[in-house]
């Protein structure tokens, strides 16, 4: 009797032990473009990149919030998925708050190289890489691996040339994402993942006839099985270091391609006018989440929805 007893208390003792202390709150940045961006624009002087009025945000919010969509985006369904609130602007945070548990880098229009709409006033990759610095100075070391980053960034490099696919410099681009997988581990973090390029040839600006402009779509397809190499690439070379790529490309490929078999009613954009400050929200369909795109860019909360499935398979490959 008397050794099962001192067997009943080294358990309770076990179990105080490891449910007693205290387990990493998992964490969540967000880098890049407008995929991502739940409203950094707002707070960056003579911006013309931004989404922050009508219609934008009418499926989920009373006005726009500054994000490129009809509701949600990525991080925010990632982030509901992993039980954290939207993520918060970094640009937007107060010094001296408690830093929140999710923060936001991404700027709609920015691009992997300085060079892309450099006149738009928006943040570039390189520059969210420095602020991104000057938060991890502010976090103990011990804390840093807490968080994933996740990027979403190139996209706008090869939009901002569709006119002139020649002028896309694939190697630069590949060469700034490289450099800055590289800067994330200097700086201490270690779970990074990283989104491909859409097949921005599929988007409705670009289409003819509903079909995806393949010359477009190549250019993607070569940058993207590159970028998964160096992603994967840099994770093997750094110890400690843990990378996913997730291919959004192929699933919002295959949305447009059969939209009936994926939810969707149409394959092409709900707001054709949407982009403009000046829009007459003329054709502006009442469901959106029948389409694959909201405006002539950037895809609808359902379709970021079925994408986020994926990233959340990545995102669990690397904790």
């Amino acid at each position: 009797m008397t050794k099962i007893l001192v067997l009943v208390f080294a358990i309770l003792a076990l179990c105080a032990c490891v449910y007693g202390r205290s387990v990493p709150q998992l964490r969540t940045i967000y880098m890049g473009d407008s995929i991502f961006d739940v409203g950094t624009n707002k707070y960056v002087k003579n911006s013309v990149s931004r989404c922050d009025f009508v219609p934008y945000g009418k499926t989920r919010y009373n006005q726009p919030s500054g994000r490129c969509s009809d509701g949600f985006l990525i991080p925010d369904l990632i982030n509901k998925v992993i039980g954290l609130p939207f993520s918060k602007p970094f640009l937007g945070l107060k010094g001296g708050s408690q830093l929140p548990l999710s923060i936001n880098f991404a700027s709609d229009g920015s691009g992997l190289l300085d060079s892309t709409h450099s006149d738009w006033g928006v943040v570039s990759f390189n520059e969210q890489l420095k602020q991104l610095g000057q938060l991890a100075n502010k976090i103990p070391m011990m804390n840093l691996n807490d968080f994933v980053v996740v990027i979403s960034s190139g996209g706008n490099d090869i939009a901002a040339n569709l006119q002139n696919l020649a002028n896309v410099d694939l190697e630069a681009m590949l060469v700034s994402l490289e450099k800055g997988l590289e800067q994330l581990y200097k700086y201490g973090f270690r779970k990074i993942v990283y989104s491909s390029l859409g097949p921005l040839g599929c988007v409705p600006i670009v289409t003819s006839d509903g079909n995806c402009v393949r010359e477009i779509n190549d250019l993607v397809e070569q940058f993207n099985w590159q970028a998964r190499a160096i992603v994967l690439g840099v994770a093997k070379k750094f110890p400690g270091m843990r990378g996913a790529f997730v291919d959004g490309y192929s699933l919002i490929k295959s949305y447009v391609e059969n939209p009936i078999k994926f939810g969707f009613q149409n394959g092409g954009g709900c707001c054709p006018n949407c982009l403009s400050h000046k829009n007459t929200l003329s054709g502006l369909c009442r469901n959106p989440s029948d389409y694959v795109f909201w405006d002539l860019i950037h895809p609808t909360e359902h379709t970021y929805t079925l994408v986020t499935k994926e990233f959340m398979k990545q995102i669990k490959k690397i904790l």
